[in-house]
This record gives structure tokens, sequence and C-alpha cells, in this order.
């Protein structure tokens, strides 16, 4: 077995009196890492991690340290490994300090008093949770969220190479959620071996070095956040839309939720529109008309363009092309093919260089009563000419021949409500 398997658990099962929660689950933990378990309400994650720390009694192979947890006396076991629950009752007025100490007492001789080593832990717990100008405070007065924090400190102060957490963010703060998250990090960094349950998916991608996704009770998903948390896993696994995309300053990968319901009353005969967008000028647009019910594909975009992440989170057909690359002629055939396809073609204008300037020119061959270009208020053609003058002239001369020229998310609604069932429709301005 490799040594820095610090948690063992093979076909592990655990439930309560209702029957099994987690199902036949194999996985495994090793020194200096941080993992976020994950899943929907009910899914297991609790339970899971309360078998790992023998609060619930569980079936299966599970070790810590290359010993069956079952063969840990109680003080063996609280010395090995720290878990922080949910939520614990207050029924005596301790201070804050009191409670931190108590987790001392399983590394004290029997009958042995707390030493000025004990204090000192105690206290550097304290400090790192931001909680030592309450360390007199009776816990009867403290805020959940102070609370909760208590319970971390109390779990640090054990001074263990492993610690399970189950939500131990849910009632704090933000400023408090990225200091608790920081120093789970830096404890993982400093080789403990740090498990989570975490209900935001956003902070646990930020922070965790891998994620493990349960639903009903079974692993569905175990790997780096970025494999684990795709828009298509969190679709099947939460039933919502996402769309991901990467921190620009740490490189880490976060989520947005999407509102993608069509709201009531959505009629079914609305025509094929094609979005002609690029540099993620258009994925509220997106939204905005798939949201209105209306079938829609998009143009040539680079799998790095939000508007690509927006396509793929809505199930909206595009041409993907590589980033930084001009465009192929097998995309070009596709895109003019879309073109004639399409009942009406929204040019969301947008910068236009030497690379994406054919798009621009295919629209020549479109009959311009079908081209709608969204001009953002305020802006005008050649703010988004980056191709020496070739792009302006195309753009100023589709108006002049009559696509429509639109402002806002409204006029563009407005007309293709107006030109509904009638393909042949010529721009009345």
């Amino acid at each position: 077995m490799n040594s820095s398997v610090r948690i063992l658990a093979e076909k592990i099962q655990a439930g309560y009196s209702g029957g099994d929660v987690v199902k036949n689950v194999s996985c495994s933990f090793t020194t200096g890492t941080f993992t976020g378990i994950i899943g929907p309400n009910g899914s297991g994650k609790t339970t899971l991690l309360k078998a790992f720390s023998r609060v619930i009694p569980s079936s299966g192979i599970l070790e810590l340290d290359n010993k069956a947890v079952s063969a840990y006396s109680p003080a063996e076991l609280s010395a090995a490994l720290g878990f922080v629950p949910q939520d614990e009752g207050r029924a005596f007025p301790y201070s804050v300090l009191q409670v931190i100490l108590m987790a001392r007492y399983a590394r004290t001789r029997r009958f042995a008093s707390i030493g000025s080593d004990d204090y000192a832990r105690c206290h550097r717990a304290l400090t790192v949770t931001g909680l030592a100008r309450l360390a007199n405070r009776s816990i009867l007065t403290l805020s959940g969220g102070e609370w909760q924090r208590v319970l971390i400190a109390r779990a640090l102060a054990q001074d263990t190479g492993v610690l399970l957490l189950d939500e131990p963010t849910s009632h704090l703060d933000l400023s408090h959620q990225v200091e608790i998250f920081s120093l789970l990090r830096s404890l993982a960094a400093a080789g403990s071996t740090v498990i989570g349950v975490f209900h935001d998916l956003t902070m646990a991608a930020l922070y965790c070095d891998r994620l493990v996704m349960i639903c009903d009770g079974k692993i569905v998903a175990d790997g780096r956040p970025e494999d684990v948390m795709t828009p298509e896993k969190i679709r099947e696994v939460y039933g919502t839309e996402v769309v991901s995309s990467f921190h620009p300053v740490t490189g880490r990968m976060f989520l947005l939720p999407v509102d993608s319901g069509f709201p009531p009353g959505i009629s079914g005969e609305l025509q094929n529109v094609l979005v002609i967008s690029g540099g993620g000028c258009g994925g509220e647009l997106l939204h905005f008309l798939f949201r209105k019910g209306y079938r829609l594909s998009a143009g040539i975009l680079a799998t790095t363009d939000s508007d690509y992440l927006a396509t793929k989170t809505l199930g909206i057909p595009c041409i993907a092309i590589p980033p930084f690359s001009t465009i192929p002629a097998p995309a070009q055939e596709k895109f003019r093919n879309s073109l004639a396809r399409a009942d009406r073609i929204v040019f969301s204008v947008h910068p236009v260089g030497w690379g994406n300037l054919p798009v621009l020119l295919a629209l020549r061959e479109v009959d311009p009563a079908r081209i709608i270009l969204h001009l953002p208020e305020g802006r005008d053609f050649a703010s988004f000419d980056f191709a020496r003058g070739s792009a302006l002239p195309v753009l100023s001369g589709l108006c002049a021949a009559g696509a429509r020229c639109s402002s806002g998310f409204g006029e563009i609604l407005e007309f293709l409500e107006k030109t509904k069932g009638k393909p042949e429709f010529r721009n009345e301005l």
C-alpha cells in the first residue's frame, strides 16, 4: 500500500435505521491534499464523512494510516483524526478557551493536567480562526458563525494529521469563508489531509485540489475540479444550468448559475435565429433569446470565448474553432450553410480583425432584410474595426442596404416578433 494514503475506504456502506445512505463507496485520501465532497442534499456526503470518523457504524474496509478504524480506541482516534460537525449543542456556559482546551485531553496522560504547550496550541488555534478576542466569552453568547469557528478551532487544537469538516463555512460571511478556506488549503500544503463537505461549489472549486461528487449514495465523479464540475455533470446531478470559467487572477475554475428556463406561454412556432458574436459580446443576448423560446444557432466561435461557453451551457449549436487561429475552410463552409438555413440573423457587433473578417464579408451574400445588427448604445461601427478600415464599409453597407440596426434587446425582440412567419419581409425603416 502507498504509505502516503491516510484514509482508505473500500466498498463502504453506511446509513441509519431507515437503511444505507452510502452504497458501496471506494476511495482513498493521501497526505497533503485538500478534498471537497460535493453533491445535492440527501446524497450521502455527511453520512460518508461520519463513517470515516466512526460517528456512525459502517461496513466494508475502512483504514486510517494502514490500521482499521474500528481498532482505534476513542483516545487514539481523537489524536489521529479531527472532526468538525455542522453544529453541536451548547448546553453549558463554557468559555471559548475552555471548549478549545477540551481538544487537548486526548493527548494527556490519565489524570495529568493541561500543560503550557497545550495552552500555546489552543491560543494558536484561536488566533488563526480569528477568535483570540473571544477567548473568555461564554459560548452561549456567540453567533452561529462564531460558534462554527470555535468548532473548527477545537479541531485544529487536536493537532491531528487528518481533518474532517462537515459544511464548515455554512454560517460564515464571505470574509470568514475566505479565511477558513485559505487556512484549510495551507494546512494541506503543510502536510495535513483535509476533507470537507461543501455546498458552495464555486468556493470548493477555487480552493480544493480534488472534488468527489456524490449522488444517491454513490460516487459519480472524482478528480480535479475542472474535470468534475463540468456543466454537463452539474446538469445531470443538480438539475441546474451553469457556465464554467477560470478566475483571471488565480486561474482556478469557478461556476456561475444561469436561468435557462422558458417562461410560461412560449410558442413553439418561433423562427430559427442565427446569432453571430464573439469576444464575449453575445452571451447575454444568447440567454435572452433562449429564454424567449427561439430556436437558436451560433456562428464561428473560439473555444476560449465566453460566448462559446454560453452556447455549451444552453445547448446551442455553434461552429467551434481553436483560439487564435484562422478560420479553416470547412468552418467557413458550415457557416455559409448556417446563413442559408436561418430565418433571421442577428449580428452582435464585436471587434473585427483580419482573423474573423471573413465572417462579416459572408453577410454581404445574404438578403439584408434578414439581418439585425445589434450595436450597443453609444458605440459606432468604427470603434469595432480592427482590420484597418476593412470592416467599417461592410457594416455601413449592410445598414444602407436595409439591415435593421438595433441598440437594445427589446428592439431585436420587437423586430423578430413583427417578422415572424414572413420570410420575405423587408425592413420598413
